[in-house]
């Protein structure tokens, strides 16, 4: 479910606006609405959800009071607001990997604002994993995001920039085959923790997208590609079904709801714990191997040739490890 429009920008304005209130305590509400730039209406709405804010327990006392009074914006109850900020060492860690990853993937714009944070939480964790301890242990922390495929940021960005064919000798995770093929680049796009390019592929001559990680070799020519023969589509997510795929309706175990989030589907339902998936495939090849690699946590509904697949391929595995 997609957050509705401005839902961001509004958390941002009253996490700022309410330590404001409480220094400047009876402020008129015009003067608070010029210095947030809400109408007072808005005032008034971002003034009642305070209402349903404060610490656990959420009972009398618990909650944050907010209020106009004639004409003067008055908040209660939210003293925790003026309390430092104290993370534990769990919260610190996770702030900093979010910030190494908007700042550590090569090509990216820079924020000297970002930078300054993560280089005060990487002085705080060190500090942190520090105390107790050996007292001439390196307290710097290193953080290591780097991913397979990452090395051809760089070059990608330039190449989709300039609109250069790219050569590339890709494997392609539907068929587990390696080819050789030349691409005329459009976008890159982040999906599910991993790169893809997008762009015309003239081996299938048609767009397709490509994930970085399976780029084996890589090569941006001279050429330019032509707008007009293939001009640049729309950004799609990484996979479309299509009216011939395949429909495949799946039972996950608990182990294997992560599937829902990571797949596209078409369906969830849930019962005693099982979740019916319903998506569709491209590649028999595919989702046969998704099904043997979830082991346990997966059972085929339908098709029936599918179980067929996944049960021979079971029996192959098998085969093989006795035989070693």
């Amino acid at each position: 479910m997609s957050r509705p429009a401005g839902t961001l920008e509004r958390l941002e304005r009253i996490l700022t606006m309410v330590p404001w209130l409480l220094d400047h305590p009876g402020t008129p509400v015009e003067e608070v609405c010029q210095r947030f730039a809400v109408s007072r209406d808005q005032l008034a709405s971002d003034l009642d959800i305070l209402g349903y804010c404060g610490l656990p327990g959420y009972g009398g006392g618990d909650l944050v009071e907010a209020s106009i009074v004639g004409d003067r914006v008055l908040v209660r109850m939210a003293d925790f607001f003026r309390r430092p900020l104290r993370l534990s060492l769990r919260e610190a860690l996770t702030l900093l990997l979010a910030a190494r990853t908007m700042t550590g993937v090569a090509g990216l714009a820079e924020s000297a604002a970002l930078r300054r944070a993560e280089a005060t939480l990487t002085g705080l964790i060190g500090a942190a994993a520090g105390e107790g301890g050996d007292t001439e242990a390196d307290p710097r922390i290193t953080v290591d995001l780097g991913a397979p495929g990452d090395e051809h940021l760089a070059a990608l960005r330039e190449a989709v920039e300039a609109r250069q064919v790219v050569r590339m000798t890709y494997r392609s995770g539907s068929r587990a085959e390696v080819t050789e093929r030349d691409v005329e680049p459009w976008s890159l796009t982040g999906s599910l923790g991993a790169w893809y390019l997008q762009g015309y592929c003239r081996m299938a001559r048609a767009p397709r997208a490509f994930r970085l990680d399976r780029i084996r070799e890589l090569a941006v020519t001279a050429e330019v590609a032509d707008p007009a023969e293939h001009p640049v589509g729309a950004t799609t997510p990484v996979y479309e079904p299509g009216p011939d795929d395949e429909r495949v309706v799946l039972d996950l175990g608990p182990d294997a709801w992560w599937v829902t989030e990571w797949a596209v589907v078409e369906d969830v339902s849930e019962h005693d714990h099982v979740r019916r998936v319903t998506l569709r495939s491209g590649s028999r090849e595919w989702i046969t191997r998704l099904v043997i690699s979830l082991g346990g946590g997966a059972t085929v509904v339908e098709p029936a040739g599918l179980r067929t697949a996944v049960a021979a391929r079971a029996r192959t595995m098998l085969e093989r490890y006795r035989g070693d």
